[in-house]
Order: C-alpha cells, then sequence, then structure tokens
C-alpha cells in the first residue's frame, strides 16, 4: 500500500460489477485517484484515499449508486479508535513513564566462568544476597555484594559484577572442591544376575573373575581391596563393567478395559504480564471452572533486541479440560500393545548389552492379553555395593 494511504487514511468501497464503468468514469471525470481493492467479476471494490473517498460517496448518493464500505484504516483512523479509548491512552503513558525509569534498574544479568555450576544457580546466589534483575543500580554496592557472596558460597573463589547499562555481567572462578564423600567410600563390584562372564573392562579395583567363568547374583566380580604383603590392605572404590551372558525374565499385562482422555474442545486461559518478578493479570477466561484437565504454560520474552532480555514476560496458562470415560480394546489391539511395551522394557533392561534369544509366551485372558519373555543377553551385570572399613582387625 502507498505509504501516503496509511497516513492520511484510507477507505475500501465495493460496489456492483454493473455498475464499475459508471464509478470508474466519475473518479476519472472528477480526479479522483485509488487503488484496486480487490476487484472480481460480481464486485468492484476501490481503496481510496479518506477525503477522496468521502467525495465520491457525495457522487454515488447523487447518482444513486449503491456501495458499502468495507473496511477503514490507516493513522487517522487509528488514533480516532484510541482517542475513545482513555484506558489504553493511560497504559502507553504508563509504559513510556517505565521505559524512562528504567534505565536506573538491571534487566539482564550475564554469568561468565562458570564451569560447574550453571547460570541459574550462580543467579540464585546473587538473588539470596538481595541482587537480581530489577534491582536498583544507584544503591548498588558491588564490592560489597561480591564479599557476600562469596563468603555465603563455597563454591566460588572469585566473583566480579560490573553493570553496564541495564545489564549486570558476573564473572567468577569456581573453587575446587575435594571429590563427594560418597565417592572415597569403599565399594566392590557385585554381580546383579548369575551367567557366564563374556568381557571385563576394569577402571579401578582388583579383578576376581575372567571370560568364560560363571558367576552367581551377589558374587564379588572387582574387589575394593588390594592385600600386599609390604603395604598391607588398601581399600579403593572398585568400578568396571562386567559383561555377562545373563537370562532376564520380563511379563507385560495389558487389560481390554482402561480409562481414556476426553477433551471437550474448550479452551481455558490464564495471561500475566511479568515485570521483573512481579505478575499482573491481564486476563483470564476459566471462571470458577474446576475439573481436570492438562496444563500447557507459555513463557514468552517481550524484547525487540536480540542480545538483550528485558525482563517482562508474557506467562500463558492454558488449560485443555478433559473428561475419563472406560473404553474397550480389541484383543488385536491389547496384543499390538504388549509387544510394543516388552519391547520398550526390554531395550531399557539392556542398554549397551546385546540380544542374542527372545521366547515369548503369549496368554489371551478374558480381562487382558499378556506376554511372557525369557530373554537371552549379554548385559553389564556390574553393581556398586559399598563396605564399612573394620580398621580394628586390621594389621
Amino acid at each position: 500500500m502507498n505509504p501516503s494511504y496509511f497516513v492520511l487514511g484510507y477507505t475500501v468501497l465495493c460496489f456492483e460489477g454493473k455498475y464499475a464503468e459508471v464509478v470508474l468514469n466519475l473518479c476519472m471525470y472528477h480526479g479522483i485517484s485509488y487503488l484496486d481493492g480487490g476487484s472480481d467479476a460480481q464486485h468492484l471494490r476501490l481503496c481510496l484515499r479518506s477525503r477522496q473517498a468521502r467525495k465520491l460517496r457525495v457522487l454515488l448518493k447523487a447518482a444513486a449508486i449503491g456501495y458499502t464500505v468495507q473496511k477503514q484504516g490507516g493513522l487517522p483512523w487509528q488514533l480516532y479508535r484510541l482517542s475513545h479509548r482513555p484506558g489504553l491512552i493511560a497504559g502507553i503513558l504508563c509504559a513510556l513513564c517505565i521505559i524512562a525509569a528504567s534505565e536506573c534498574f538491571v534487566f539482564d544479568i550475564r554469568v561468565t566462568g562458570n564451569q560447574t555450576l550453571s547460570a541459574s544457580e550462580v543467579k540464585e546466589m546473587l538473588a539470596r544476597q538481595g541482587f537480581a534483575p530489577g534491582s536498583f543500580i544507584p544503591t548498588l554496592d558491588t564490592d560489597k555484594l561480591e564479599t557476600r557472596v562469596m563468603l555465603a558460597s563455597d563454591r566460588i573463589a572469585w566473583l566480579s559484577v560490573n553493570v553496564k547499562g541495564t545489564v549486570a555481567y558476573v564473572e567468577l572462578i569456581e573453587q575446587r572442591l575435594p571429590a563427594p564423600a560418597t565417592e572415597l567410600r569403599p565399594a566392590h563390584v557385585v554381580a546383579s544376575r548369575s551367567g557366564e562372564v563374556v568381557a571385563v573392562e576394569l577402571y579401578r579395583g582388583n579383578v576376581l573373575v575372567s571370560a568364560g567363568q560363571q558367576v552367581k547374583k551377589g558374587e564379588i566380580l572387582i574387589a575394593g581391596v588390594y592385600d600386599s604383603q609390604t603395604l598391607g590392605f588398601r581399600f579403593t572404590r572398585a568400578a568396571g563393567k562386567v559383561m555377562v551372558r545373563t537370562v532376564q525374565e520380563f511379563e507385560v499385562h495389558v487389560p481390554y478395559q482402561y480409562e481414556k482422555k476426553v477433551y471437550t474442545g474448550e479452551v481455558l486461559e490464564k495471561k500475566s504480564l511479568i515485570f521483573f518478578s512481579f505478575p499482573i493479570k491481564v486476563f483470564q477466561s476459566t471462571g470458577n471452572w474446576g475439573g481436570v484437565c492438562d496444563k500447557i504454560d507459555i513463557v514468552d520474552n517481550f524484547s525487540p533486541l536480540a542480545d538483550v532480555e528485558l525482563p517482562l514476560y508474557l506467562h500463558t496458562e492454558r488449560y485443555l479440560p478433559y473428561k475419563t470415560e472406560v473404553a474397550t480394546r480389541t484383543p488385536e489391539a491389547a496384543l499390538v500393545l504388549a509387544h510394543r511395551q516388552l519391547s520398550e522394557q526390554i531395550t531399557q533392561a539392556l542398554q549397551d548389552g546385546e540380544l542374542l534369544d527372545k521366547r515369548i509366551r503369549t496368554k489371551i485372558g478374558k480381562d487382558g492379553v499378556t506376554l511372557y519373555a525369557t530373554v537371552t543377553c549379554i548385559a553389564d551385570v556390574a553393581q556398586t555395593q559399598e563396605f564399612e572399613l573394620d580398621l580394628k582387625n586390621q594389621k
């Protein structure tokens, strides 16, 4: 559309096709310019500037030619509509005031230098010391803030906070921590299942089994104890993989009758504007409804700049009401579902293992379908088992 049409305002007039020649001749004779408004075989549509549209409407009335106003738009029309909505004008003025004052507040916090700590964890530490998006910049004492954060956390060795504009840049160096206490406790690796050892991958400890050996459930495969005649007993936390040829049993039952969700087709919503951490409810269509539903949370950030995240969000809570009713599946459908669930169970159990043989027995009963599977596979049966040190009996 020509920009002048938007600035001066425009009107789209629609006429019956039989008047097309007369209307166009009127426009040409009186010097009325127009744009094609999307004409077809039955109708003629002209898009005119508002002033010229008023002139043409007078001519059409004198010529007894009928027409309809399909659309009015442009800047004057928008201003006219705005003048009849004082609440919206007040909101715009309020927003402009907020924007003017926003330079005194922190909008975004960016964290660098973190390795094991996530950015959200660092922001939580800062928030506990009173620094978060929305903090008043003129009263911010970065030296005190850095000291308080380092004293409160044993995971940060050094911290620096620099505010540039409305963005706070946080740099840190993490404290080197010793391994967790659980990692220092001695442990054996034992068999979670019985079978024949195929391969052993040792990470740490004293291997007690080898390929081709039969092991039983609970038997120690990799010991966390070294026996040395010169140094005595030494303890460690044994670790490794022990691949064993084993047999596992699985059972899956799928009933014919089940409860299913039936959605009502209604969509209920709550919308809130979140400015910094303050929610402002702007819309709600849920009323006093209190039934069961699926809930979807959507958070959109209002940020016209790609590299700055403004602290203004639209939080939408969408509810999809449903009812539950008893449904019945056919034996064929139950069998298909049972096989799918069985396959998922076997895949989850084997993970890095290898399936060698699978035998399935099917039972079709009065209330559902049951599958019994006997699976021969190669699987990792290594299981960590901690033990207590008996220092009194050690020499």
